[in-house]
């Protein structure tokens, strides 16, 4: 039984084979429609945060592969009454061949995981977003035609999406530079495993720096939530030369005009 917590739980082999296999079944579904790979399989989505395109993705995508995926919100569970983790945990897992559950915290969503019996997919916690990161991994490959060797830079909040492309992109064989915040740094396992790569990994506050040389420049929600609360915002407070600066670079590279890409600054909001 595998689970997919975090992209550590990953080999380089597994990402490569996960792409493929994303790739052909993509083709298929343009083609006319996949095989039945999921016919008598039925996945539990769990869902205790909002969701669109995670929550859809997954929705159609269990459908096209002919299983059944079934949505719940924790609010609308025994859960949301006080019910102790462990007990939906054995639940979920009796009826269902398999549980993604976007969440919180990532300790919540690994207990889960060691209790439930089934394969558990990670939807989103404050720590990682590994489907997501697959999912851009999947584009910068079709976009660019490889990953190893690209140079990929994340600018943003250290938080799970800079966790996860920083794991994803060097398990790829890409070069990633992390541009974050020195108060929104991303996690120290997450560094101290990436700083193992050596040079294949940078790390700094400078987003001029950063993106040099960038083949892909991604980044995330500039304000969000700050983890296991909802509603308090955390924004990053962007000297105006270079944000400027970081604007045009990031315009030219992805072919846009700069009027359309626009960073926060904590001064516009007090």
């Amino acid at each position: 039984m595998k689970n997919l917590l975090k992209m550590s739980d990953l080999t380089p082999g597994e990402l490569t084979h996960i792409l493929d296999v994303a790739d052909q079944l993509k083709a298929q579904q343009k083609l006319g429609g996949t095989a039945p790979l999921l016919a008598g399989k039925t996945v539990a989505m769990l869902f205790s945060k909002a969701s669109t395109r995670t929550r859809t993705s997954f929705e159609v995508g269990v459908y096209q592969l002919g299983g059944l995926g079934n949505y719940m919100n924790t609010s609308e569970l025994q859960a949301g009454r006080g019910e102790p983790l462990k007990d939906t945990a054995r639940v979920l897992g009796r009826y269902y061949d398999c549980v993604v559950w976007r969440t919180y915290r990532q300790r919540d969503l690994e207990e889960f995981a060691a209790l439930a019996g089934v394969p558990v997919i990670n939807g989103l916690t404050d720590y990682a977003h590994p489907c997501q990161v697959l999912a851009d991994l999947m584009t910068i490959r079709e976009r660019r035609g490889t990953l190893a060797g690209r140079k990929l830079c994340f600018v943003g909040d250290g938080g799970s999406m800079a966790n996860s492309l920083i794991v994803g992109g060097l398990l790829a064989g890409m070069q990633v530079t992390c541009v974050c915040p020195e108060a929104y740094r991303p996690a120290a396992d997450v560094l101290m495993l990436a700083h193992k790569y050596g040079s294949a990994f940078h790390f700094t506050s400078d987003p001029v720096e950063g993106v040099r040389d960038a083949d892909v420049v991604a980044t995330a929600v500039w304000n969000t939530a700050a983890p296991g609360t909802a509603g308090k915002l955390k924004l990053y407070d962007v000297e105006p030369k270079t944000a400027a600066m970081l604007m045009a670079i990031v315009a030219d590279k992805m072919g846009k005009p700069l009027n359309e890409l626009r960073f926060i600054s904590i001064k516009e909001v007090k």
